[in-house]
């Protein structure tokens, strides 16, 4: 797969020598084999985790890359009395590393985003589903040696006692609104539940489309079942304290897969203990590993668990895929795609390198919103686009996702850069085919820096029938910038559809494509994919008012007053 000579020569040393005390996949160990001398340990294996410096520093003499996911390597003496070139973490949040201190000794720190935030989401959903019906209940029960039933009567005993609840119309407190908490929501928007969220960190129209943001006391008071998937810091400490688990309805559930820290345990103990909330699931804790004497397995209304959220096969698979990846760009004198201290490659333009991490970041934040396209249904297969402008050394390019790739197979080596003119700068494939829209958009409006163009059911229904969405809901308004009007019909790809489309879009920021779906325009990402959310919410509500009868529209001075909102939103770039 790849030459191991020619990167060594590039090195200009010997064999590179490697040590991994994480989880890879076979196929990776083996690709790595061609390319450096390895010694494989992972601790899962060996049940070695490196806690005492001099131990570990006598281990590191001689290897040139560290791959790690657990072992501490906060110490100073790691980075001055070893030679190491490269640290891989397979983490996240690489916490147990000091950046600063490996920065300084020139040693890129490569990490393994987001490897875990679906399986952390999922283990949440099983945690609340499983308090809600009291399954941790049932099974200890039916395990157990008093189980026994010899008569209806003991079973109806049982069934009562087993009496749960279900999810839709409880309230869900979700505490940190980051990757995982989002991931959790989406999970259980189909559950009919409401949302309240605290995190202090995201803008207010972050948590608009999945229900109200909140204060953390008020959270606290009202939720039903609250998830924390807030990150640990100083000022986090001990968040959920005393008084606030004594606000807690006596009714409601807690359940902790972010860090121990962040929960008074103690505190928390002596609800539970007490039956003053109804019960909690706990897979992090102050002190780690967990054992035997801990205090809250002998809680029948606790679901206690070992750090086991991030614990599946498909983890181990991504983070070996994105190690693989980074650490062949290196040893190719390229830039890892996550490079944690970029600022460390002194033989690059520090403009480059820094560049190179933007793109690759913007590459992989295009990849996600596609993977949001799809489960929502705006998409389907390889239907539709998504581009981004930025600035590349003062130069203007655009990120668009390529041409006949399936979104569901669709990986960050897949998005293309282009100019302006539509020349490909950098990609294996063809970028879409209505890269010329995109492109017409971009020199027309300088305050469009994002474009997604979908197949949205009802917004599709509109465009096949040339209809336009009148302002019908005051929220469309300060969003799109009044009427979404239907641009004329043209083939795609063609110089004829660009221009209608510039011509139909004017100042707004969606127009729908006679026959194609619609497009939606932002100055981010993330505002464009808004505008998306309620450009077809609206285009479902006017089509399902349409067959009673013809909606009635805003009044003009209503209009007039969601205009002024939209042009402070343009001018912030708000969306």
């Amino acid at each position: 797969m790849y030459n191991n000579k020619d990167l060594i020569i590039k090195k200009g040393m010997d064999v590179m020598k490697t040590l991994i005390t994480a989880k890879i996949t076979e196929e990776c160990l083996k690709e790595l084999k061609k390319l450096m001398d390895i010694t494989y340990e992972p601790w899962r294996e060996t049940g070695v985790i490196y806690f005492d410096v001099k131990e570990f520093v006598e281990k590191l003499k001689g290897y040139d890359i560290l791959i790690t996911e657990v072992d501490d390597i906060k110490k100073s003496e790691i980075f001055g009395q070893t030679e190491l070139k490269l640290i891989v973490s397979c983490r996240g949040d690489p916490f147990n590393i000091d950046l600063t201190t490996a920065t300084k000794n020139r040693i890129p720190v490569i990490n393994t985003p987001l490897r875990n935030v679906d399986a952390v989401a999922e283990a949440t959903i099983g945690f609340i589903l499983s308090l809600a019906r009291k399954l941790h209940k049932v099974d200890r029960v039916l395990h157990s040696e008093d189980f026994e039933v010899f008569d209806f009567e003991d079973w109806v005993k049982y069934f009562n006692r087993f009496e749960g609840v279900e999810l839709k119309g409880k309230t869900i407190g979700i505490i940190g609104f980051g990757q995982i908490g989002k991931r959790v929501a989406d999970r259980l928007k189909p559950f009919g539940v409401n949302f309240l969220i605290y995190d202090p960190y995201i803008p207010d129209e972050n948590a608009d489309d999945y229900g109200k943001k909140v204060d953390i006391d008020f959270l606290m008071r009202e939720s039903d079942f609250i998830t924390i998937h807030a990150v640990a810091t100083d000022d986090n400490d001990n968040l959920i304290n005393k008084e606030r688990i004594d606000m807690m309805k006596k009714t409601a559930y807690i359940i902790n897969t972010a860090k121990g820290s962040l929960i008074d345990y103690d505190a928390l103990h002596q609800a539970l203990e007490k039956n003053k909330i109804a019960g909690a699931a706990l897979d992090v804790f102050p002190m780690e590993p967990i054992d035997e004497d801990n205090i809250f397995l002998e809680l029948d209304n606790v679901i206690v668990s070992p750090h086991i959220g991030g614990n599946t096969i498909e983890i181990i698979e991504r983070q070996s895929r994105m190690l693989l990846e980074d650490i062949t760009l290196w040893l190719n004198d390229k830039i890892p795609k996550h490079i944690l201290n970029p600022e460390v490659f002194k033989d690059k333009k520090n403009l480059d390198v820094i560049s190179n991490v933007r793109i690759n970041k913007m590459r992989a934040e295009i990849v996600m919103l596609c993977e949001n396209l799809l489960k929502e249904g705006h998409v389907i297969s390889s239907a539709g686009n998504v581009s981004f402008r930025m600035k590349n050394k003062e130069k203007e390019i655009v990120l668009i996702t390529p041409s006949n790739v399936k979104y569901d197979e669709m990986s960050s080596d897949d998005i293309l850069i282009i100019d302006m003119e539509g020349k490909v700068l950098e990609g294996k494939r063809n970028p879409s085919v209505e890269k010329k829209m995109h492109l017409s958009i971009y020199k027309e409006r300088e305050d469009v820096n994002a474009i997604i163009h979908a197949h949205s059911i009802y917004s599709t229904v509109l465009s096949a029938l040339n209809l336009s969405l009148p302002p019908i809901m005051e929220e469309l308004v300060p969003y799109i910038g009044g009427e979404v009007l239907c641009a004329a019909y043209g083939e795609a790809g063609t110089e004829e559809l660009a221009e209608g489309v510039i011509a139909a879009l004017e100042e707004r920021n969606a127009v729908l494509l006679a026959n194609h779906g619609n497009l939606c325009c932002g100055s981010h990402l993330e505002g464009a994919f808004t505008v998306l959310q309620y450009l077809e919410r609206g285009a479902k509500t006017y089509y399902l008012a349409k067959l009673i009868k013809d909606p009635n529209l805003l009044p003009e001075d209503t209009i007039d007053y969601e205009m002024e909102i939209f042009d402070i939103f343009k001018e912030s770039k708000k969306i």
